[in-house]
């Protein structure tokens, strides 16, 4: 199964960062959204340090006139944002390949790759049946891992494998998408006995970009109901910077000119009743209209 961990994969405090960059320019939140939102943030990062919580997430939590989705999804959309939430060295990864598993485990983790240390665990689709073949197998692989991450090709089968499962209760953890390779037309494909041809391609670099960017920014799957929470930090992020990665958020859910993928809170930023910050089951108020 991939690397041994504790080798690989041991999580570390991060260092303070180096602040060097400009200056953020807010786009949806007026001042006074701000001052609450740093509040409150500053409270929870407070709370969580002092308990030791560092890899707590703290949530965004918004209130919606209508849901943002009249079907249940399971795609999870990547906002960008400013501050980063996570590096791939400090983040436990379980990669799913398609079958079989040494056609792409051997290129990523060869010691020349960039991507020799990024996994934690690389399994085949037929392995990850059994990880998450029972409602226990299921937990234990949800709290195993940082992130899950699949070859776009095994998505479209997830929905029905983990619909019984707590991965289909909560959209925080659902497993996440990549491509092995970058889309080209004249590939050289593989000819085989039973699907004709298929594209055996692994390219390290492309992969590791993708695999940065899923740990660098936020997720988030539009609701079948009127609440939607999105990771905005953790106590390793100052309040400043949770607040800016707020304004990323509401900035791309509000704007119109993120659609299709942004852009789905009906009316924009006045669709929003209530807002709120949520980390450790406590909540607390950043806005209310109802």
């Amino acid at each position: 199964m991939g690397k041994r961990r504790g080798v690989l994969k041991k999580k570390e405090v991060e260092k303070p960062r180096n602040h060097e960059r400009a200056d953020y320019i807010f786009q949806t939140m007026n001042q006074e959204l701000q001052d609450k939102a740093l509040l409150a943030a500053e409270a929870h990062i407070f709370k969580l340090e002092k308990e030791g919580k560092m890899d707590e997430p703290i949530f965004l939590q918004l209130t919606t006139m209508v849901q943002t989705s009249k079907s249940k999804e399971f795609t999870r959309r990547m906002i960008k944002i400013p501050n980063r939430l996570r590096t791939v060295k400090n983040t436990t990864i379980l990669l799913v390949t398609k079958d079989p598993v040494d056609t792409y485990r051997v290129p990523l983790t060869d010691k020349e790759a960039v991507t020799s240390d990024t996994f934690t665990d690389i399994v085949g689709y037929k392995k990850f049946k059994t990880m998450v073949g029972t409602s226990k197998k299921a937990l234990k692989t949800y709290h195993e891992y940082d992130m899950i991450i699949t070859d776009n090709r095994l998505h479209s089968l997830l929905p029905k494998l983990l619909e019984p499962t707590i991965f289909c209760k909560s959209s925080q953890k659902f497993p996440l998408m990549l491509q092995m390779a970058k889309p080209d037309p004249d590939a050289q494909l593989v000819k085989t006995k039973k699907s004709g041809f298929k594209d055996e391609r692994v390219e390290p670099e492309y992969v590791q970009g993708q695999i940065k960017s899923w740990c660098r920014n936020t997720t988030f799957v539009p609701s079948t109901g009127p609440v939607i929470s999105i990771i905005v930090g953790n106590p390793k992020l100052s309040g400043s910077e949770i607040i800016e990665n707020i304004d990323s958020v509401l900035t791309y859910l509000c704007d119109e000119s993120s659609r299709p993928i942004g852009g789905i809170v009906q009316g924009g930023f006045e669709g929003i009743l209530d807002m709120h910050l949520r980390a450790n089951d406590k909540t607390l108020p950043i806005m209310k209209k109802s």
